[in-house]
Order: structure tokens, then sequence, then C-alpha cells
């Protein structure tokens, strides 16, 4: 059973891999992998062993022909030791260096930095449980064995143990309902797996390799599998067996299906903005709406001052309808330019305080008595392109106030930073009706409006969402119907002494 679910997640793995092709991936398929190896070295060596039935055969093998096919694999005890040496002193570096990329606390930053250095014990140990260079060491030496086998173990659990604490902790610090949805799948696949491991890495590659010894034998043993072991046990080990391997492989697919989720929703934006088409057509269609609003507006003025006193309050009138209208005009056509022609940013230090003014004074100039509550840690600093990312902003505090008004209520928009590990989430949130599952996975698509297309073409948050990823973060949203809706936009938070500039 073990053996079957960790290779579902190996496979499940390999198709991220193929999806996502980045570096986290290859990292997850290479510690499924080694945990398959582990798995099918230890299952052989237990069927040419022998000595196993019943119950016991159908949890460790599931069917009698895997358990015939490992037994008659023409291996020798040295290959099958290190199948198994190779699959348990691959698993620990894996898993910790996964746990040390995935770690965002500040204190770490000088240990991501350093992953490598985690590699040479390991490689080590490999080097040394190579059949020929172990014999050469420990063959006929107990002490040598003593020590080689106690050595590695230390060290095993040393690593899992770090991958373990270092994971519940980053689990346990996030203090954003948001980012721990995000984290929560891959933390709980991770500690799962790390449990899995844990039961069965006592097995040691030099009990194989010395299995005619008896007194070796005797000295290590197959823990899970000694006759001393009251049926209790038996059945705590394999059902905590049982629990890690379906928690890895339901969060290992949770984990996933936000990974390719992310990956296809990119592609399909992508492909819907370079539907040229589709995206001239909306375009020429509300701009041609536009002008022929305006066009009814002027033959009112010219009938309005062909008379002979005109109503001067009536001019005034169509007079503000032109003016809001080719305001309108040049605010959709500036979101369309930015959006399209917009390839270049340059990444400089930014407070938050100094990103926040911006904001809220270009959304003022659309709307000027919108009410904005600010509050925002204004000394902490993120690089951004100061003009891209406090358009972004304002064009969701627009939003915000505009749903607010709709639905009938004057509450401020409000403006939130919060401090979350190394990022830096600026929350927008508004008291508008709120907007139904099925929009929020089509409101970041091109040319897409939930308003009136006369007016909003739907460029606004596609450019929020191209621009955000232009910083290097990303763009989440919660909203509840009649309740309002907020817009969580996650930065990298800038370390003090550091530039860098991006221009993709």
């Amino acid at each position: 059973m073990p053996l079957l679910l960790v290779t579902l997640l190996f496979l499940a793995s390999v198709v991220l891999l193929v999806v996502r092709r980045g570096r986290e991936e290859l990292l997850v398929c290479a510690m499924f992998g080694s945990l398959v190896i582990y798995w099918l070295g230890i299952l052989m060596f237990i069927a040419k062993r022998g000595g196993t039935g019943g119950v016991l055969e159908a949890l460790l093998f599931v069917c009698a022909p895997l358990k015939n096919a490992l037994r008659g694999a023409s291996l020798t005890l040295e290959a099958q030791g290190f199948i198994v040496a190779v699959g348990r002193y691959l698993f620990p570096p894996l898993l910790l260096t996964l746990a040390v990329r995935n770690s965002m606390n500040p204190g770490m930053g000088p240990v991501r930095g350093r992953v490598l250095a985690l590699w040479p014990l390991p490689l080590l140990t490999l080097i040394i449980y190579e059949p020929a260079v172990f014999y050469a060491l420990a063959g006929g030496r107990p002490e040598v064995q003593w020590f080689l086998v106690n050595f590695s173990r230390i060290w095993v659990l040393c690593y899992v143990a770090a991958a373990v604490a270092l994971l519940l902790y980053e689990a346990f610090s996030i203090t954003m309902r948001i980012c721990r949805q995000q984290y929560i799948p891959q933390c709980a696949m991770l500690v799962s797996m790390a449990v899995l491991y844990a039961l069965y890495c006592p097995q040691d590659p030099a009990q194989i390799y010395l299995f005619y010894r008896s007194d070796y034998m005797w000295y290590l043993g197959l823990w899970y599998l000694q006759p001393r072991l009251s049926p209790l046990l038996y059945s705590l080990v394999f059902a905590a067996s049982a629990v890690s391997g379906a928690v890895g492989l339901w969060t290992m697919f949770r984990y996933a299906q936000l990974r390719i989720s992310e990956n296809m929703d990119e592609v399909s934006l992508r492909r819907r903005f370079d539907a040229a088409s589709m995206g001239a057509s909306v375009f020429a269609h509300s701009i041609k709406n536009q002008l022929l609003a305006n066009r009814v507006v002027f033959k009112r003025l010219d009938a309005a001052l062909a008379q002979p006193q005109p109503d001067m309050a009536k001019v005034q009138g169509y007079v503000d309808a032109l003016k809001e209208t080719n305001e309108n005009l040049l605010i959709r056509v500036g979101e369309l330019y930015q959006s399209v022609k917009s390839s270049t940013i340059t990444l400089v230090p930014v407070t938050l305080g100094e990103l926040a003014a911006d904001a809220v004074d270009r959304m003022h100039r659309k709307h000027p008595d919108a009410a904005v509550e600010i509050t925002v840690d204004e000394g902490c600093r993120v690089l951004a392109d100061r003009s891209h990312l406090a358009a972004a902003l304002s064009n969701l505090l627009s939003n915000g106030w505009e749903a607010t008004l709709a639905a009938g209520r004057t509450d401020p928009v409000q403006l939130i930073s919060h401090t979350e590990r190394l990022n830096i989430v600026l929350e927008v949130r508004d008291a508008g009706c709120g907007i139904s599952r099925a929009e929020t996975k089509r409101i970041f698509e091109p040319f897409y409006s939930s308003k009136n297309s006369n007016y909003n073409w739907g460029m606004g948050l596609y450019y929020v969402r191209s621009i955000v990823r232009s910083h290097l973060g990303s763009v989440r949203v919660e909203s509840e119907r009649g309740k309002g809706t907020r817009f969580f936009v996650i930065l990298p938070r800038f370390e003090h002494g550091k530039r860098k500039e991006k221009r993709p």
C-alpha cells in the first residue's frame, strides 16, 4: 500500500512538472521519486526475505503478483541495498531543501541562499554506502558498522525533524487566511511524507549488505516485521502509514491543482488578450457608442443655442455631459494604452506611504468626493515602479468606491497594509454588493466588465494584475455577496541595502 500511494504521488508530481516546469516542481518530483526508489528497495528485500503472509502481505504488497515480481527480480544483495541507500539518503535533503525554499521568515534569508550546503553530508553518506566502499570500510569491523549505521540514522532524523519543525513553524506564523490557504496544502503534503518516511527510515542498507550475518541481523532487524510487536502496534503503524499516505495524496492533488490553475489562468489570459480581433472589436464598439452618445448631446446643444434666448442652465448641463464623456474616453484609452504598451518598468525602493499618497491622489482626480481610509506602515518599503503600482492601486480604490456607491452606501474604501513574513500585503476593502464566485474567475480577463460597457471596457483589473505580476507579486480576491470585496496585492518586501531593477 505505501508503494502504491507514493507511486501515485510521484506520477502526480510528474504531471505537475510537465505543466509548470519550475525548480520547485522539479524538487517535489525528485522527492517523491526518492520515496518510490526507497520503497521498491525495501519491498524487494522483504519479498526475497520471506516470512510475510496474510494481512501483512496484503498491506505491504497489495497483491501477490507484485510480491512475486519483486521476489523474482534478478538483483544481488548489493544492488538491492544500494537502491535502498539512494532512496533513504536523497529524501531528507530534498525535503529540507523544499522546506527552506518555501520559508518566508526573514531569519531564513541566509540559509535560503546556501541550500547547497545541505547536500555534502547526504552525498558523502551515499558514497560510503556504495557496496564496494562500504565493504572496504566496515567489512569485518563491527565498531565501524555500528558507527556508520548510527551516524547515518542521526543525521537522517535530524534533517527530517528540522524540515517538519520549519514547515510547522511557517504554517503557524502565517496570520492572513488568504496566505495560509496557499501554503497549507504544500505544508501538509510535505509533513505527511516526512511522517511516512520516518516510520520506515530505520531500515538501513547495511542490513541488506550483511544479510547472512545473523549477529548484525539481530542488531538491526526490520523493526516493523518483528514477531514481538503486538497486533495493536502493527495496527497503529499501518494506520499511520495509511493516514500519512492519504493526506499526502489529497494535499498533493490540491497543491497541483493550485499550481496548474495559476499556470492555466496565465495562459488563458494571454490567449484572450492576444485575440486581436476581439480586442479591436470591443475597443471600436465602445468608442463608437460613446461618440454616438456625444453626437446626441451635440445636437441638443445646437438646438438649445439656436433658440432666441438659450437656456444657459441646460447648455451648461450639455457641456458638463460632454466634458464627462471626454474624460471617460481619455481614462479608458489610457488604461488600454498602458495595458498594451507598458512593457518596461523600473523597480526602485518606494515606501508604502508614498504609494498610498499617489494612489489616493489619482483616485481623487476621478472621484473627488470619495472617502478613503488608509492604514499602512508608511515607512515600510517595497521595490516598485511608483507610477505603475500607484495607478494599479488607484484602479482598485476607484472600483471599490464605485461598488460602494452602487450598493447605496458611503462607507470609506480602506487601504490596509499587512506584513506577512517576507511579503507585504496591500488590502483594498470596500462595502459594495460583492462579486459572485463565477465573476471572480473572470474579472481579470481583458475586456470583461460587469458594468456598463460604454464606460467600463474591462481593462482595469487586467492592467492591475499585469503590473503586480511584473513586480514579482500576485493578486488575490475574496468577496461575499452583500458585504463587500477585498483585493490583496501581495509583493516581496524590500530588504534594506539592496537595489534591484527589472525590465521584463
